[in-house]
């Protein structure tokens, strides 16, 4: 019944927002206990999803350099059959539909230091952006600021592992703002940090603004169904700029 209960107060958290004083459970402020009962409850980062995968490709004998593709659905959707073969490279895709950088750091020890790669590539921000409640451009500095934290979190990790980092900008989305719940000026600024944190790190930089942005700026219909994810075509665009950034850095480094 605790649970039920937390539960309902969950789905009713933006409501209760609004009044003058949280409610309580025991001694614990409704946002402590959600946050907690979260935590307990359920598996946050997803960490069971790649869990048997990981074992195996741990115990593979693979001897070619491990390439973690760290993100969301855009990384998630994007399938071996929709990315050219590299045969010299073991390509790792561990993205996760729907997950922000909260949940990527999360479960960064277990999907990318764990399988001891060469190289970690991190597409991060799509899910951060998007406003649930309230409005996508209000919220724009808080959402550019956890991320921010988040992908130096897993830069830090990464780069203390001897694992080298390949940063990705986010990508651009439709015309259907409503629906979509993002603002496209808070992508071109975050994308514009991410930008320079790779510069004043070293890191390459991976732009698909370009090759996937129209005119003004938007995702396209002929490149995506739903003003967010990608169609083949726009996979097929976005492969050579990955492949730039991965030539940028050695990718030769022995496993640990």
């Amino acid at each position: 019944m605790k649970s039920l209960a937390a539960l309902l107060a969950l789905l009713a958290l933006p409501a209760m927002a609004q009044t003058a004083e949280a409610p309580k459970f025991g001694d614990l402020k409704l946002h402590d206990f959600a946050a907690k009962w979260m935590v307990q409850q359920d598996d946050l980062a997803e960490l069971n999803r790649y869990r048997d995968a990981n074992k195996t490709v741990i115990a593979s004998a693979d001897a070619r350099p491990r390439i973690v593709l760290m993100g969301d659905s855009i990384f998630f959707h994007w399938t071996d059959d929709k990315r050219p073969a590299a045969a010299a490279l073991n390509v790792i895709n561990r993205g996760i539909p729907g997950q922000n950088t909260t949940q990527m750091l999360l479960r960064f020890e277990d999907d990318v230091v764990a399988l001891t790669p060469a190289a970690v590539v991190i597409f991060g921000g799509t899910n951060d952006l998007r406003a649930y409640v309230g409005e996508p451009a209000a919220m724009g500095p808080a959402m550019i600021e956890r991320v921010a934290r988040n992908v130096t979190a897993m830069a830090d990790i990464a780069q203390g592992r001897g694992i080298q980092v390949v940063i990705c900008a986010v990508a651009p989305v439709g015309t259907d703002l409503a629906k979509l719940g993002r603002d496209p000026a808070t992508i071109v600024k975050l994308n514009a940090w991410l930008k320079s944190f790779a510069g004043s790190r070293g890191y390459p930089f991976v732009d698909y603004t370009a090759a996937l942005a129209d005119k003004d700026g938007h995702l396209p219909p002929d490149l995506s169904s739903d003003g967010l994810h990608p169609n083949d075509e726009a996979y097929r665009r976005m492969w050579p700029l990955l492949e730039a950034g991965l030539n940028q850095i050695k990718l030769d480094a022995p496993r640990r």
